[in-house]
Parts: C-alpha cells; sequence; structure tokens
C-alpha cells in the first residue's frame, strides 16, 4: 500500500485543525491517491480561511484584555525584570508556531516535488513488495493522534485558570465555548507541526530501509540461476542508486522547507524549557499570588516541550541511521561471492560513493546538522542558563 493513503487519517487531522488547504485528488481509473490539490471549490480550503481569520482575530483579542487584565504576569512590577522577559519570549512562541505551520505548508511547489519523488521510489519497487513489506505509518498515527490529544486536552486544563484575564467582563457561555474550541484548534494545529516533520522522515527512512530488501529479495531470486546472477547485480545496483537519488532529492526539498522552521521551532522550545524551569523553581522559593495560575502550565510544558525536541531530534536522525546501515550493508555485499566481475565491483564503488549522509541530513538554517547527538550540548546549556538565571 502507498505510503499515501496510509496518510489519509493524518490529512484529515491537518484539514480539521485548519492547517492545510490541500485535498487529496484520487485517480479515477484506480481510485488511489494522485496528488494533492488546491480550489476554491473545496470546503477544506473555505474551513482553512475561515480558522485563518478565526485565529488571528482571537489572537488580537487576547492579547488586548490580557494587557487591560489585573493580574498580568508580564505587567506586575513586584516580579525580577527577569521572569517578565521570558516570560514575553515564552509567550510570543506560540504565535511564531502559528506562524511556522502556516509558513511550511505554503512551500507547495517543493511539497510537491517530495510527494512525485516518493511516488516514482514506489513505482520502482513496485506495488507487489510494498503491498508485502508495510510501513508503521498507520501506528505511528495513531499513537502520534492518542499524544496530541492528550497533549491538548492537557494544555486546555492547564490555561483554563487563565481564561478569564483574556475574556471581557461577565462573558456568554457561548462565547466562552467559542474561544475554548479556537484553543483547541490552535493547539492541535501546533503539535501536528513536529508530528508532521516526523512523519515526513519516517517516510523516507522507511523506503531507505526497503532498498535493503528490495536487493536481496531479487539476489534470492537469481541465485537459482548462477548464470544470470553478474547481470542481475548490475541491474539491482542501478535501481537501487535511482531509487536512492529519489530519496535524497526527496530529503533535500524537506531540508529547504524545514531548515528554517526547524531551527526558529528548537531556538522556541530551548528557551521555553529554560523559561519553565526557572518560572517553577521561582514559585517554589517564592510563591505569588500571580504565578499562583500558572503553577500547573509551568511543569507541563517544561515536560512537554522537551519532548518535542527529543521527537524533532529523532525524525532527523532516521533518514542518517538507514544511510549508515545501507553503506555498511553494501559494504559486506561488495566482497560476497555474489560480486566477482570487475564491473561489478566498479558498480559498487559507484554506489557507494553516492551513498553520504549528508544528502539526507536536515540542517538548522545551516547553522548545524540536526540530530541526537545535540542532547548533551542542550541538556548542559540548559543546566548553565538555569545556574545563570538563579543566581541573578
Amino acid at each position: 500500500m502507498s505510503v499515501f493513503e496510509q496518510l489519509r487519517p493524518f490529512v484529515g487531522l491537518c484539514q480539521a485543525c485548519g492547517m492545510i488547504p490541500y485535498t487529496i485528488e484520487n485517480n479515477l481509473i484506480t481510485n488511489k491517491f494522485s496528488r494533492f490539490t488546491f480550489s476554491l471549490k473545496h470546503r477544506t480550503t473555505w474551513w482553512f480561511t475561515c480558522n485563518l481569520a478565526f485565529q488571528f482575530v482571537s489572537i488580537c483579542l487576547a492579547s488586548y484584555f490580557s494587557e487591560n487584565g489585573p493580574d498580568n504576569l508580564s505587567t506586575d512590577r513586584s516580579l525580577p525584570i527577569t521572569v517578565n522577559v521570558l516570560f514575553a519570549v515564552n509567550s510570543s512562541g506560540t504565535f511564531i508556531q502559528l506562524l511556522l505551520s502556516r509558513w511550511i505548508v505554503m512551500r507547495y511547489r517543493r511539497l510537491r516535488v517530495v510527494v512525485e519523488a516518493v511516488q516514482e521510489v514506489e513505482r520502482l519497487l513496485g506495488e507487489k513488495f510494498l503491498a508485502q513489506h508495510k510501513s508503521s505509518l498507520t501506528t505511528r498515527f495513531f499513537i502520534g493522534f492518542i499524544i496530541i490529544l492528550t497533549v491538548t486536552t492537557g494544555s486546555t486544563i492547564v490555561v483554563m485558570p487563565l481564561v478569564p484575564s483574556v475574556l471581557p467582563e461577565n462573558p456568554s457561555a457561548v462565547l466562552v465555548a467559542v474561544i475554548l474550541f479556537l484553543m483547541a484548534l490552535m493547539a492541535i494545529l501546533i503539535e501536528c507541526t513536529p508530528f508532521f516533520i516526523h512523519l515526513c522522515y519516517y517516510i523516507i527512512s522507511h523506503y531507505m530501509k526497503m532498498i535493503l530488501l528490495h536487493s536481496e529479495t531479487d539476489r534470492a531470486d537469481a541465485e537459482d540461476q548462477l548464470h544470470l546472477i553478474g547481470m542481475e547485480n548490475l541491474k539491482i545496483l542501478r535501481r537501487n542508486a535511482l531509487i536512492f537519488d529519489h530519496l535524497c532529492h526527496a530529503s533535500s526539498e524537506l531540508n529547504h522547507i524545514f531548515s528554517v522552521p526547524v531551527f526558529i521551532l528548537l531556538t522556541m522550545k530551548f528557551v521555553s524549557v529554560i523559561s519553565t524551569a526557572f518560572f517553577s523553581i521561582y514559585y517554589f522559593v517564592h510563591r505569588t499570588d500571580v504565578l499562583e495560575n500558572y503553577s500547573l502550565m509551568f511543569p507541563f510544558l517544561f515536560f512537554t516541550e522537551g519532548a518535542k525536541i527529543l521527537v524533532l531530534l529523532s525524525a532527523a536522525d532516521m533518514p542518517v541511521n538507514q544511510v549508515r546501515l545501507l553503506r555498511e550493508r553494501l559494504t559486506r555485499m561488495s566482497h560476497s561471492r555474489f560480486y566477482r566481475r570487475l564491473a561489478e565491483k566498479i558498480a559498487v564503488m559507484t554506489v557507494l560513493m553516492q551513498i553520504d549522509k549528508g544528502r539526507v541530513r536536515l540542517s538548522a538554517a545551516g547553522l548545524f546538522d540536526v540530530g541526537v547527538h545535540l542532547i548533551p550540548a542542550l541538556t548542559g546549556a540548559v543546566v548553565t542558563y538555569m545556574v545563570i538565571l538563579l543566581q541573578n
């Protein structure tokens, strides 16, 4: 089954929360996925536009009432300036993440190139082979969906004490329900962004793994006809090199799409982890009435934002790990008895030169490579900044 068929539930979730204005178009003959389309005739497009307008208006109104509220944290002069600065930076994170989610899905042309590259990979692998080796995309979606609902529900609970401060006096029940509904949609939209990045890089890593399985399948078929092994080896190598090239092309386009957003996301979430940890310790030491409303939100954001950083780092490493395994496996195969002729060994060396982890590596705005190797550095930075903030 094509991964795009398995992505239908996730696309439906993104459409429901107003993240994407695109609709799946099926092939008229096979009734399977053909492409993503954008048209003013689709209800998805109008729902996306209405959500965008509602979210912009709600953010403006919430900012207006919050600035005029009596218990606003950012305007409390009794707190140190460090608390106010960190709170202002942390508060802007929600708006920035909303903009990033819109910016990512608006890169339609690059996303279309990624879709076409993956479709070409599926064509080269064949429907029969794909049917025999299914991905865990559906399972990952349901696990991610449950996590998103849990985080969204938790976010709604921890911000409930803050809702009166962003509402006019004596609000109606309908207004409160509408605001909570919009807040839930925005929370789901924000949570879908790292989930979307995770699924994209999982698909790339899944098809990297399929290259190895495809090679072993074809070689097992050719083993019964020893006189055809040499020709089959060259054919397999050329096809695998072509599949790998398509996957690298898709990864390159994804890097252009996610490079700057991932850098901003990692930066914002890093600041959020530091600030929420500082707020939690400060509230434990200096209990104030203003911080009372944030007592649940700070630890909740600390753990959820830290988990999102891990999701982004591990997602970026998935294709890199598969490339490393592919290179190691191909190196061992080149010394096996199936590769005897000089032409075969030259073909193996040519493919090995093309298999480079840098071709699938996600970079953060070209400044550094994203991966789990950043965890020790980020942990040390969090501890260092926490000590500095607490000393002040």
